[in-house]
């Protein structure tokens, strides 16, 4: 995938809020992003209606990584950096006085640049690109310009739910959408649907997809393998699959088979998106009220 379509990396920047600190975030930590290919805010650039500690909680954890600026020891700094490791997070730790890193910090790599805005370009901007060689596990996942939607509603976000219409069944009508400039063929993507149900039918395009594989997985849940897609998926271009599931573990029902028992309650399913680029899961909720064939 032609890296130019690939969003940004996000930076978020945690230092203090005085003059003094104006230039080296403007012409040193965001002039890095820039010239590195990613792009940063301080939370006091931004626009919220949360409380501004909700709002720096909420950037840490959207961030692809973080840089602070440990100097003078701010203690909102210390605490912010403290919940973005807990969170996993890359973290650039940035000082102008050696003397400013505390112990429990002193064996995590800090960039010293006293007050040389100089060198802390060029120092940070090798960590960034860096960073964005040379991607995390977890940004991998995510290196895929696929997205799938129920309605108006992205399926990357949790909570998105569908209710069976007793009288079907489940069966929810996913979008795909490319939301790239590459082509997909058939052989070029697949679909995994991760669930508790012991069966899964897809159709897509002209016809019911066939040869899908199932895998127990080792929490108990059931990964239902689809070996081939049936349409191409043209740059910017969109397509419809229809899932069938049963919430039934011991039966295995066709899409047109009677189902001769009512069923409440409720699973998440994940629907995986494999391609070449890396993998993408995306959620829905589907609940089952007390519904009959």
């Amino acid at each position: 995938m032609d890296k130019s379509t690939k969003p940004k990396q996000f930076c978020f920047v945690l230092m203090p809020f005085t003059d003094d600190f104006d230039d080296i975030y403007q012409l040193g930590i965001k002039q890095s992003c820039i010239d590195a290919g990613a792009y940063c805010e301080r939370v006091d650039e931004q626009i919220f209606t949360e409380s501004i500690m909700e709002r720096v909680y909420n950037q840490i954890s959207k961030a692809d990584f973080i840089v602070a600026d440990m100097t003078d020891r701010n203690p909102n700094v210390f605490y912010e950096v403290g919940y973005a490791h807990a969170l996993g997070k890359r973290t650039i730790l940035i000082t102008q006085n050696v003397e400013d890193i505390p112990f429990d910090l002193k064996h995590y790599p800090h960039i010293v640049y006293g007050k040389k805005i100089g060198k802390l370009k060029e120092d940070l901007t090798a960590r960034i690109s860096w960073f964005r060689d040379n991607p995390t596990d977890s940004e991998k996942k995510l290196d895929v310009d696929i997205e799938l939607f129920l309605e108006k509603n992205s399926l990357a976000n949790h909570g998105v739910r569908y209710a069976a219409d007793k009288s079907h069944g489940p069966s929810p009508l996913i979008t795909i959408f490319n939301n790239s400039f590459d082509i997909y063929y058939p052989e070029d993507y697949r679909l995994g649907i991760i669930t508790d149900s012991n069966y899964v039918g897809l159709t897509h395009g002209s016809g019911t997809v066939e040869g899908i594989k199932t895998i127990k997985l080792p929490d108990g849940r059931n990964l239902h393998m689809c070996q081939k897609m049936q349409e191409i998926l043209y740059p910017k271009s969109y397509t419809t699959i229809l899932l069938y599931l049963s919430p039934n573990t011991s039966h295995k029902p066709g899409p047109l088979e009677g189902i001769d028992y009512r069923y409440q309650g409720e699973q998440e399913i994940i629907i995986r998106v494999f391609t070449p680029d890396g993998y993408r899961d995306f959620y829905l909720t589907v609940s089952y009220q007390g519904f009959d064939f």
